[in-house]
């Protein structure tokens, strides 16, 4: 993180070397990655009802239930913030069944998510965060728009998609944040 934070410091000190420094940042961190974004459902309502002790033990618990399911699907976590996590892969349709089974496992543990899906060029520092138009897109469907236990995706995440018969797609037209963008809400055909 330290490298990359130098190299932003940089630009700001040498504006001159825009286009130089931003190439080499793009060249050492750039990624075409699928963005997992997922926020915890209820907190504001279960820390009144129930005490934020109460809350942070459902965190944990989410945490515990999510990790081995990101492994599973080949996916790697970035990191957890509060109630929230972001995990990133390099396949469309892995990230998207680790969004569908993570999903369901929560909601057996009575511990309901919201998740957001984009696809697209991103920074990454491994391990510690990432940055990009997938990033921003992923988290406003996961934590703004998308309704507890529900999955939706972008159109640039669907548009990459090989196998779609196992789901069903509900088209959205959103506009969030001065955005205008497509999604789709997944769900697992019956």
């Amino acid at each position: 993180m330290q490298t990359f934070l130098a190299l932003i410091d940089k630009l700001n000190a040498h504006p001159e070397q825009k286009t130089e420094l931003e190439a080499q940042i793009w060249q050492n961190y750039g990624f075409n990655k699928a963005v997992l974004a997922l926020d915890m459902s209820g907190f504001s309502l279960t820390v009144r009802r129930q005490g934020i002790i109460a809350y942070l033990a459902k965190i944990r618990k989410m945490q515990h239930c999510t990790q081995p399911l990101i492994t599973q699907y080949q996916g790697e976590l970035v990191k957890y913030s509060a109630d929230n996590l972001m995990a990133i892969f390099d396949d469309c349709q892995q990230a998207l069944l680790a969004a569908i089974a993570i999903s369901q496992q929560c909601q057996q543990q009575d511990t309901p998510v919201s998740i957001g899906l984009d696809f697209g060029r991103i920074l990454l520092i491994p391990q510690q965060d990432c940055y990009g138009d997938a990033v921003n897109i992923a988290y406003k469907l996961g934590e703004d728009i998308a309704d507890k236990n529900e999955v939706l995706i972008s159109e640039t995440f669907y548009q990459q998609l090989q196998a779609l018969n196992i789901f069903e797609l509900e088209a959205q037209d959103i506009h969030i944040s001065g955005l205008a963008f497509k999604a789709y809400t997944v769900k697992l055909r019956q």
